[in-house]
């Protein structure tokens, strides 16, 4: 096995999905894998060839341009028992590009639109049944990162009268934090090397401060110092997400624990979200564009270049585990009338219980801190 990435990438994995959640407005998206789009751009980050968009773009990904590309070669290298991920690059079959195009992303010739959606559906266990971008003679060259994962809890959860599964082992804690004071932690254990960790703030609480929060415990979580019945040195009182109490209560003698022993309960929504992020204005998406964009022929540059950059998500949160699944997409096409337009939509949704953000964190060996996927959730969406 590899060793896990260098601390400095996979922190700069995390900061990524910060500035992309910030940058883009997507702190309150259902499932989103800011992953997925950092694998795309760091494995063709040499493409960016300019001193200024060079430096633009490593910025962007918090690391040199050839450290990146290598740590999404070590990361393809050495696979995850419970992550899937794959990349893929096609080129318009009449054009021959002036030079490979550089970093591990395998490149042939730009297949049909069935071909594309199999792909979709073949490195992602069937979950993203579509490639989320449709393909014409406009498009001149296409690159795709797939990301999977499907942690099951080691223990099937109970559901309650409520409808809410119901975890009563570890890992759930209180935990107080910079961003968002006190929150409530839950994470069910798996054997399957990904934590996925649930964080409830106070009603009020501005997401942002949140996902700055999720941060803090994540590295508390990678750091070990995150423990099962953390809580802060506070009175034992009930807060804003938790209810403390004590009494007399019945046990089966063979499962009871000990006199004055502290039990711990948490209640979580099962929920399913489908996502498609336009990703083009993403930071990074830009540079990495124009760089490929300079290895096509002068004859396929007459009319100038489009880009586009699209993801599809999908994501489950259930008694049995937890399936995330992505297919982050970046078209380089000749300009032009674009085919069909997409307009960004604000949703209403009546909501009558505690929105939360929920992670998912590969743990071992090279994938050691790598943030899969990240999900704002609100139950009874």
């Amino acid at each position: 096995m590899s060793p896990a990435l260098d601390p400095r990438t996979a922190a700069a994995l995390r900061d990524h999905a910060a500035r992309l959640r910030e940058r883009l407005d997507l702190a309150e998206a259902p499932i989103l894998s800011a992953t997925g789009l950092w694998l795309l751009l760091a494995a063709v980050a040499e493409t960016a060839d300019g001193p200024e968009e060079r430096a633009a773009l490593e910025a962007v990904l918090g690391v040199p341009a050839a450290q990146a590309s290598a740590a999404v070669t070590a990361l393809l290298a050495d696979p995850h028992p419970a992550v899937g991920a794959a990349l893929g690059g096609w080129v318009r079959p009449d054009l021959t590009l002036r030079a490979p195009v550089p970093g591990p992303v395998p490149v042939g010739p730009l297949p049909g639109q069935a071909a594309l959606d199999a792909w979709a559906r073949e490195h992602t266990r069937d979950l993203v049944r579509s490639f989320p971008v449709r393909v014409d003679d406009r498009t001149l060259v296409l690159l795709a990162s797939a990301l999977v994962t499907a942690p099951r809890w080691r223990q099937r959860l109970a559901t309650g009268r409520d409808g809410l599964l119901v975890l009563d082992h570890e890992l759930q804690a209180i935990v107080a934090t910079e961003a968002a004071g006190p929150v409530g932690v839950a994470c069910p254990p798996s054997d399957d090397g990904i934590d996925v960790v649930s964080l409830v703030a106070a009603p009020g609480v501005a997401v942002a401060d949140v996902w700055r929060a999720v941060d803090e415990v994540v590295a508390r979580r990678l750091g070990g110092t995150l423990a099962h019945g953390s809580r802060p040195s506070v009175p034992w009182a009930d807060g804003h997400a938790w209810r403390v109490s004590e009494g007399v209560e019945s046990f089966a003698a063979r499962q009871a624990p000990a006199d004055g022993a502290e039990l711990w309960t948490s209640r979580l929504p099962a929920w399913h979200a489908d996502a498609r992020h336009e990703l083009t204005g993403a930071p990074g998406v830009l540079e990495v564009g124009r760089g490929l964009g300079r290895l096509l022929p002068s004859d396929a540059l007459v009319d100038g270049l489009d880009l586009r950059c699209v993801q599809a998500a999908t994501a489950t949160y259930d008694a049995e585990g937890f399936r995330a699944a992505a297919v982050t997409a970046l078209e380089v096409r000749a300009a032009g009338m674009p085919a069909y337009v997409e307009r960004r939509v604000r949703r209403v949704v009546l909501t009558f219980d505690r929105p939360h953000a929920v992670v998912a964190v590969a743990r071992g060996d090279a994938w050691e801190g790598v943030p899969l996927f990240h999900a704002w959730v609100t139950p009874g969406r």
